[in-house]
């Protein structure tokens, strides 16, 4: 029996889970390499990759989580880059930066009310500070 692309690719995901579940993180991604040279998003292969990284732990993964959303917000989709600043103030949230880039985000998207929220956390957690 001949296999598709199709089925390759969805034995590819399989695997990927497979080992992450497994803790084998450098047969994970070593999937993972192979598998994002089939996604046509480079933010998503990004952000797959920082995912993967965070499942074990690694700090790495706020790098990757950065590039991803620098890719998603270079190609117009800032509303999955806000989406990724969240997640990463959620892992760290002790970097204020995370709040300032959130603040131009939702401004940029014209959604004033989480601008603000985040604007209040910074001026906050700076008032803390002093």
């Amino acid at each position: 029996m001949k296999q598709t692309v199709s089925d390759t690719y969805n034995i590819a995901w399989f695997k990927l889970a497979e080992c992450v579940s497994r803790g084998e993180k450098e047969r994970a991604l070593g999937v993972y390499r192979l598998l994002a040279h089939s996604l046509n998003d480079a933010a998503l292969a990004r952000q797959l990759e920082g995912d993967i990284l965070l499942s074990f732990n690694t700090q790495d993964a706020l790098l990757k989580y950065q590039d991803a959303a620098d890719c998603y917000a270079q190609s117009g989709r800032l509303f999955k880059a806000a989406c990724i600043y969240e997640h990463m103030l959620l892992l760290d949230s002790q970097n204020n930066s995370y709040h300032t880039i959130l603040i131009t985000l939702y401004t940029d998207l014209n959604m004033k009310s989480k601008a603000e929220e985040h604007a209040k956390k910074l001026d906050n957690k700076q008032t803390i500070k002093k």
